[in-house]
């Protein structure tokens, strides 16, 4: 078959795993590499053999493919997104969309209005042990669903390096509420939120956040994140999910994944589930994910994670952050 050819824009941490993923794939190529930084789109290109650009317009110009990653932060996924739907580039779309709801609904209207496949990359449906969790929820097997809880909890690193430019719950705990309203497959009717900011403040962000969100079928959700811990916790998120059902219910310990590592400074529990890298390959939730991509634009079938659900997922974060902010339970702002 002829591989599917698939630029990566936006190679650090995370895009730069997105073309090892897509080289390392057999139905995939990556086809080109751009970043704003020179050095960073090099060291990125060189070892796979693919040309770099610092601007979108030079590798459409340049480049042959069919799809792209964009994993640029947030306040330039627009600008860097829309030249490549407008030419007919499928997209793979890190999460978040936007930094605010309402750029999120521009993008969303006007990648929409290209006809382009479209998927947002929200990892945790790509975990086997989240997706079992699905599995049982949607079965039947835990009865009445009850409350679903969620906690990703990270070191203080995240609050110096993140909170500079980004914030907790639109970076982090947003995963967790598309979970929420993944497993519990009903729309979301009220939000209340309390949050601290004291480290991030200087940015105008919060350190820690807990979130109750209110289905539509009766379901309660709760997120407990934060950038507080010290770096010296062992894993690098301490993560949980519990599904409580009159059947039963699904507990997931996110922080422990089997291996713990003891040397002379401390004792650390590695991380095995999203991007671990083993022989020499990417694997865990983030290949699983690129993998299901990669299929959706070949078969042209749609993808998990589709635009409006990732809006649904930034209108939580939204309600929440107007909660906290009022004091008082908000509802979710619907789609224009």
């Amino acid at each position: 078959m002829t591989p599917l050819r698939v630029a990566v824009v936006g190679v650090g941490a995370i895009g730069s795993l997105h073309a090892r993923i897509y080289a390392e794939h057999p139905l995939a190529e990556p086809a080109g590499i751009v970043d704003a930084d020179p050095e960073t789109a090099r060291a990125a290109a060189e070892p796979l053999g693919v040309p770099w650009f610092t601007e979108v317009s030079d590798l459409l110009d340049s480049c042959d493919f069919a799809a792209a990653s964009v994993s640029v932060p947030e306040h330039h996924r627009y600008r860097t997104a829309m030249p490549l739907a407008r030419a007919g580039k499928h997209l793979l779309l890190e999460k978040p969309l936007a930094p605010t709801l309402a750029e999120t609904d521009r993008l969303v209207s006007d990648v929409e209005s290209t006809g382009v496949l479209t998927m947002v990359n929200f990892i945790l449906r790509f975990d086997p042990r989240y997706t079992e969790a699905k599995a049982a929820a949607s079965s039947g097997r835990l009865g009445d669903v009850h409350t679903i809880f969620a906690r990703r909890r990270g070191s203080s690193l995240g609050a110096d390096v993140y909170g500079v430019w980004t914030d907790l719950l639109i970076s982090t705990g947003i995963h967790d509420l598309d979970v929420m309203a993944w497993l519990a497959d009903s729309p979301v009717t009220r939000v209340y939120a309390e949050t601290i900011s004291r480290r991030s403040a200087p940015y105008g962000h919060d350190d820690a956040a807990m979130v109750l969100v209110r289905f539509d079928n009766g379901i309660v959700g709760s997120l407990e994140t934060s950038w507080v811990l010290p770096t010296s916790i062992p894993a690098p998120l301490d993560a949980s999910l519990q599904v409580v059902g009159t059947g039963g219910g699904v507990f997931i310990d996110g922080s422990n994944h089997g291996l713990t590592v003891v040397d002379s400074d401390r004792l650390s529990l590695p991380d095995l589930a999203h991007w671990p890298v083993a022989g020499g390959r990417v694997g865990g939730d983030l290949a699983a994910s690129l993998d299901h991509f990669i299929c959706s634009v070949r078969n042209g079938v749609p993808p998990e994670a589709t635009l409006a659900e990732a809006r649904h997922a930034q209108a939580i974060v939204d309600a929440a952050k107007r909660s906290a902010s009022r004091n008082l339970p908000a509802g979710l702002t619907p789609p224009p």
